[in-house]
């Protein structure tokens, strides 16, 4: 079986990885994933994934890249979508009463988070954060998407 993603699978999943982890979404994480050699890391990734697993991560690229068909009512891919329709999309799908829809997503999430995170900047980032403001009592919302950071 091949196990390298075709041409159109890359662009599939650079544009939802993009979405998920966007450049400049705040200033604490000012790189996106574009900053990064995505293809080459699905290239190495999925050759050392077990067969069944890389075909999961196959599929949820699949299913995000198709899913502006169902979701949003357009013959489109998540390619060809602007910037905002992107992560409506994403939301839309993370928040699918559909328990298998969440989690292909949430790995697909997971896996460009592994790239994201591989980068010393974001761990950096991460690991020594500005000091958040202080909150008077009430439950704190953990962004999502990266985009929904608070820009400084």
């Amino acid at each position: 079986m091949m196990r390298a993603l075709f041409r159109f699978e890359r662009v599939w999943a650079r544009a939802a990885l993009e979405t998920i982890y966007p450049t400049a979404a705040s200033r604490e994480l000012p790189l996106g994933i574009s900053a990064f050699d995505v293809d080459s890391f699905f290239d190495d990734l999925l050759v050392r994934l077990p067969l069944l697993t890389a075909l999961g991560l196959r599929a949820a690229i699949w299913l995000v890249a198709l899913a502006p068909l169902f979701v949003l009512h357009r013959l489109s891919t998540i390619a060809r979508l602007g910037a905002t329709d992107r992560r409506v999309l994403i939301l839309r799908l993370l928040g699918s009463q559909r328990y298998a829809v969440r989690q292909l997503v949430y790995a697909l999430k997971a896996t460009g988070g592994l790239l994201y995170g591989s980068s010393a900047t974001v761990r950096g980032r991460v690991l020594h954060p500005p000091a958040l403001p202080a909150r008077s009592g009430g439950r704190v919302r953990l962004p999502v998407l990266a985009s929904e950071v608070r820009r400084g």
